[in-house]
């Protein structure tokens, strides 16, 4: 039965088995299919996912446990959904913008918030 005739409870059952019996092939078959789904997206967030998707490799591979991993990605998620310019905020900016062009006011001044980083360089080696 190919991929696409499983229902999704027999493609994750498939797949959690393969997750017990090989988990070295569960990871390589998991890295095809982000990256498969990432190629498939359109041509101008694929550059986003990717860096996505290096994100979350790098949440994992911190974290010591798989549970620590899932608890890091759930942090992750509630950042992206509820924190500062995260999903709740721009939502509601839109709303706002929407009442305001309903009411029929005109121009409408949209405050952007931008994330800062701060750089850190690596020490030089020595030798």
């Amino acid at each position: 039965m190919s991929e696409r005739e499983m229902s999704f409870e027999e493609w994750f059952e498939e797949m959690a088995a393969l997750a017990r019996k090989d988990p070295a092939l569960f990871e390589e078959r998991r890295k095809e299919l982000i990256s498969q789904a990432i190629s498939q997206a359109a041509p101008e967030n694929r550059k986003r996912l990717e860096c996505l998707q290096w994100r979350i490799d790098r949440e994992r591979e911190r974290a010591r446990t798989p549970l620590g991993a899932c608890i890091r990605l759930y942090d992750m998620l509630m950042e992206m959904v509820y924190g500062e310019g995260g999903f709740l905020e721009a939502m509601k900016t839109l709303r706002d913008l929407l009442v305001k062009a309903q009411e029929g006011k005109g121009s409408v001044k949209v405050k952007v918030k931008s994330r800062q980083a701060r750089v850190i360089p690596f020490p030089q080696k020595t030798h």
